[in-house]
């Protein structure tokens, strides 16, 4: 499933109808800002798919984190897929830029793969129609909320729609997907438009929240004329310690 991938409720179906739009540009209290991606020719773009590394240099230490598409790193002994590629996320005044480096530089040891249960964001973050999560510090609340209406329909299932018929709840309305910073209120919104289809986005691995830099990372949870699209969010001031800007 791609970061902004459509959740099919029936499972793999044959039905030809619509997909989900994909949510739209982020808006709200919080800052926000483009996040500028640079993808060599025939390498694997972090909006498509892309695993979360982190190093950290001693004890106390704001860590490093990288991004990597197709590359399998340290952890598994697994050479990385073809056009790998890999990133580092660098803080800036603003919010971060994603700056390449060399794949091998997630197969050191120092460089670890944050794996579900390290995640800073719960694995049922955004992942369902609708819900909602708590970060693990509880600095973020992300909520997914449907305003329309439902209808249930039989349709075939399995991959081509030869199985037996299942029932399929198609949806009309509005998606909206909230990423809250709980100590201050300060809230950014996402929609999502559907209009009678069986499927919609569930952004939960394009979503990257950063603790110890105080960042979010939308890796392609949004969209724009079906093209994923990267933002930073840049939450409001944490305790001192945080990283300094470069």
């Amino acid at each position: 499933m791609r970061a902004t991938a459509t959740a099919l409720l029936a499972g793999m179906l044959a039905l030809p109808a619509a997909q989900a739009a994909g949510f739209g540009p982020p808006e709200g209290t919080l800052p926000v800002y483009p996040l500028a991606v640079s993808v060599p020719a025939g390498a694997l773009s972090p909006l498509l798919s892309s695993a979360l590394f982190r190093e950290a240099s001693g004890p106390g230490a704001v860590p490093t984190y990288y991004l990597g598409a197709g590359v399998a790193g340290a952890r598994l002994q697994i050479p990385d897929a073809p056009g790998a590629t890999a990133w580092k996320v660098v803080p800036t005044r603003d919010c971060a830029r994603l700056e390449p480096v060399p794949t091998s530089l997630l197969h050191t040891p120092t460089v670890q793969a944050v794996v579900v249960q390290q995640n800073p964001l719960p694995m049922e973050c955004a992942a369902a129609f609708e819900g909602s999560c708590t970060s693990r510090d509880g600095t973020l609340r992300i909520t997914t909320a449907f305003d329309g209406r439902r209808r249930t329909a039989r349709v075939g299932g399995g991959f081509f729609g030869s199985e037996a018929p299942i029932d399929t709840t198609f949806y009309t309305g509005v998606r909206t997907l909230s990423i809250e910073h709980l100590p201050t209120r300060r809230v950014l919104r996402m929609q999502e438009r559907l209009a009678d289809v069986n499927g919609y986005s569930a952004p939960q691995t394009a979503i990257r929240y950063l603790p110890e830099l105080q960042r979010v990372l939308l890796l392609g949870a949004t969209e724009a004329q079906g093209v994923p699209q990267a933002h930073c969010v840049a939450l409001p001031p944490a305790a001192a310690g945080v990283t300094p800007v470069n």
